[in-house]
């Protein structure tokens, strides 16, 4: 990686009391909240090891989360109250840009199989870009939401995570006239959020464990 580039990744995470509300049928919140820490510690541990990627922000209004990430050497935000997903990236993010960061990769907490080789394709799509500062995208397997993000700092990104996500960063990157590469990876492209996920998820699990 060039020199100039700092790359920072931010990981939002919800307060344990919030967190998968759409598995409450299957998890109960105490499970919920279980779930979320481990796949957290999973991030944690596998993101030091990704050759290119700098420091490891966690923004989050949870003090276990945020004691869990300091634990692990990581940067700690409070997420601005009442800002929501949007708000807590773009605190994030301007924290890494006030700590020298030239770029950020965004990335949910919730990626049961993303693998360090993955990350480490986003950060040789940097390298080989075209253009300095290119936005790379890699959406959730609908191709609608946005799974992993990577923006340069400082030029006024403003984020858009919700429904149909990926196209309005796509639209977010033309209007700063930057270039967007859209990349798959399956693992990266698997999220936990469904009853369905859940079941795929534990079944994976348990035959991984056989």
């Amino acid at each position: 990686m060039a020199p100039s580039m700092n790359l920072w990744t931010i990981l939002p995470v919800k307060s344990l009391t919030e967190t998968k509300s759409r598995l409450s049928a299957v998890l109960s919140p105490d499970e919920r909240a279980e779930l979320t820490l481990h796949l957290l510690e999973r991030a944690l541990i596998l993101l030091p090891q990704v050759r290119g990627l700098g420091e490891t922000a966690v923004i989050t209004q949870d003090p276990l989360v945020a004691e869990i990430a300091i634990r692990f050497g990581c940067h700690t935000l409070a997420e601005p109250p009442g800002s929501g997903l949007n708000g807590a990236v773009t605190a994030g993010v301007t924290l890494a840009a006030q700590n020298e960061a030239s770029h950020c990769l965004i990335l949910p907490s919730d990626l049961p199989f993303f693998q360090t080789s993955e990350l480490e394709e986003l950060v040789g799509a940097m390298e080989t870009a075209v253009s300095h500062s290119p936005i790379i995208l890699c959406s959730d397997r609908q191709q609608q939401g946005t799974n992993a993000l990577v923006v340069p700092t400082g030029l006024g990104f403003c984020f858009g995570y919700g429904r149909n996500s990926l196209q309005y960063h796509q639209q977010e990157a033309k209007r700063l006239k930057l270039a967007c590469q859209i990349v798959n990876l399956s693992g990266l492209q698997f999220d936990l959020d469904t009853e369905a996920d859940y079941a795929f998820y534990t079944k994976s699990r348990c035959l991984s464990a056989s």
